[in-house]
């Protein structure tokens, strides 16, 4: 038995070898709650693991036991194995929804009863957009009582630019290959000599806003997104955006800024990148006429706000562990894993990608 402490707050984290926009999210709540004074780290299934993208300097929680009187935080992609983890029955924990699309996307895990069963032992379900909301709703209706909106931030010093823009089309290859590939070949033949192509991967944070101030246009492929970032650090960086919404972004969606295509619609999406390219040379295109919509998604994931839907959130669990006993029983952390286990799952993991030609 311990001695009771103040409530801690731990989000569990994916191990990831690229730079990635929900594990900087997670970080960034950490960071946030510790601001507001909450005792808040990040975990590993690995506590060797270190995540080399991060901007913010975050606690990372070492060890494998802590008490029932301390709340975990579960990203979606780990919803599924929840019933086979080693969670303790008592251990309150919630779930982090970035993108309500991937809750079964891993084959192993794809049974429905553990999802279901992961949603209604949950405390709290965070939903990082009002379509993820939906999603959720949609999936297990009875746990409308347990819904939360968050969001994300950025900060826009980074990206808003006074910097001239270049005949530049942006994009970032990580989804919907097939579709960037037949967009490339549609425009390959018309795009003005002027214009070039330009995918941005594996690139930092400060090299990525270097590169969107330059660009004119952005492409975003994304088909099933939670609330996309790159759509909005290119936007705020002077970029006319076209693409795909993914559901998630159509919240922010506005014209002129953004313009929508739909899924798999190649020759509109070729098109559109094509008209609008035609208005800027004309001169016919004024980036002044994007100054508002910049300045609405400004307001939108400012840290005020992200702030904001954190303090609801820590607010109302605090509520629910404010009843339990004076001494807490000492409890399994789950998802650990051995580092040399963790190696092995890696080689086999690459070695199967290989063999599949990832």
């Amino acid at each position: 038995m311990l001695e009771a402490r103040a409530q801690r707050f731990l989000f569990f984290s994916p191990m990831v070898t690229k730079p990635t926009g929900g594990v900087r999210v997670i970080y960034d709540y950490v960071y946030r709650l510790r601001e507001m004074g909450y005792e808040a780290y990040v975990y590993h299934s690995v506590d060797k693991y270190k995540y080399q993208y991060a901007d913010k300097d975050v606690p990372i929680f070492q060890g494998d036991t802590i008490t029932e009187k301390d709340h975990l935080i579960i990203p979606d992609v780990f919803v599924c194995q929840i019933s086979d983890s080693d969670i303790d029955i008592n251990q309150k924990y919630s779930l982090l929804i970035q993108n309500p699309y991937i809750l079964r996307s891993l084959s192993r895990y794809s049974d429905l009863s553990k999802l279901l069963d992961a949603v209604n032992r949950a405390t709290k379900i965070l939903c990082i957009s009002d379509d993820a909301m939906e999603i959720i709703l949609r999936i297990s209706p009875s746990c409308e009582g347990k819904v939360m909106r968050v969001t994300w931030s950025l900060d826009p010093m980074k990206f808003v630019t006074q910097e001239s823009k270049e005949p530049l089309i942006t994009y970032m290859p990580r989804k919907n290959i097939t579709h960037i590939n037949l967009i490339y070949e549609c425009l390959h033949a018309n795009l003005p000599a002027h214009w070039s192509l330009e995918p941005i991967e594996g690139v930092s944070q400060k090299q990525l806003s270097k590169i969107l101030s330059k660009s004119s246009i952005f492409l975003q492929f994304g088909s099933f997104e939670g609330l996309p970032a790159p759509p909005v650090e290119a936007a705020i960086s002077g970029n006319y955006v076209i693409g795909y919404h993914g559901n998630g972004g159509r919240e922010y969606w506005r014209e002129p800024n953004f313009i929508d295509v739909n899924v798999g619609d190649i020759s509109k999406f070729s098109q559109q990148v094509l008209d609008l390219i035609a208005r800027i040379d004309s001169n016919q295109s004024d980036h002044m006429e994007l100054e508002e919509g910049i300045n609405s998604l400004i307001a939108k994931f400012s840290s005020d706000e992200e702030v904001k839907y954190l303090r609801l959130f820590v607010n109302s669990v605090s509520k629910d562990t404010s009843e339990l006993r004076s001494e807490e029983r000492i409890t399994k952390l789950p998802f650990k894993k051995r580092y040399l286990n963790y190696l092995l799952n890696r080689i086999l993991t690459r070695l199967i990608q290989i063999k599949n030609g990832y």
